[in-house]
């Protein structure tokens, strides 16, 4: 079983402690992923909207790749 432990992830203006099970290697990835869907801090910017514009940029990343994994899994069911 994994210790949990607090860390900080900063999203758009803020930072946030949250309390995580994930090893630092997850943890990395995740904080990546969200600095890539935040983009950079927009001056004037309220944080509310900083954190809905990159709920929308995840959202979206995911509905892509699972639409893409979707396609896959029809082809590999048309082939057999």
């Amino acid at each position: 079983m994994r210790t949990s432990r607090d860390v900080f992830l900063t999203i758009g203006k803020g930072t946030y402690t949250i309390h995580t099970p994930l090893d630092t290697e997850e943890l990395d990835r995740v904080k990546s992923l969200i600095d890539e869907a935040c983009g950079g801090v927009v001056k004037g910017a309220k944080q509310e909207d900083m954190l809905m514009l990159t709920c929308l940029r995840l959202a979206y990343s995911l509905d892509s790749v699972n639409e893409k994994l979707r396609k896959v899994l029809e082809h590999i069911d048309g082939e057999a």
